[in-house]
């Protein structure tokens, strides 16, 4: 069947960020954020819920962030710094 290469085009590179095969430098900041929160809330041995009680964001929310499909606010990232009790910077790495 004939197809529109610049069709073909957007949806093979909407399905390949999708799969997480290509990555703008923001996404990779997300990504990174993300498993920041994640390795800091299993040091100190937190499930999400405990998370979520100490910032009064939801588990959902919480999730999402730290697999990067959602993007924190300035104000979630510092109520996740607090209950983390680490720096927002320690958030973003060498970001």
């Amino acid at each position: 069947k004939p197809f529109n290469p610049e069709e073909f085009r957007a949806v093979l590179d909407r399905v390949m960020r999708k799969k997480g095969l290509i990555r703008s430098p923001e996404e990779s900041l997300h990504k990174h954020i993300g498993e920041t929160i994640r390795g800091l809330r299993k040091e100190r041995d937190l499930t999400l819920k405990q998370l979520s009680r100490r910032t009064s964001l939801s588990v959902s929310l919480l999730s999402q962030i730290e697999r990067a499909e959602s993007s924190a606010s300035i104000g979630s990232l510092y109520k996740i710094a607090v209950a983390l009790d680490v720096k927002m910077a320690d958030l973003f790495g060498d970001f």
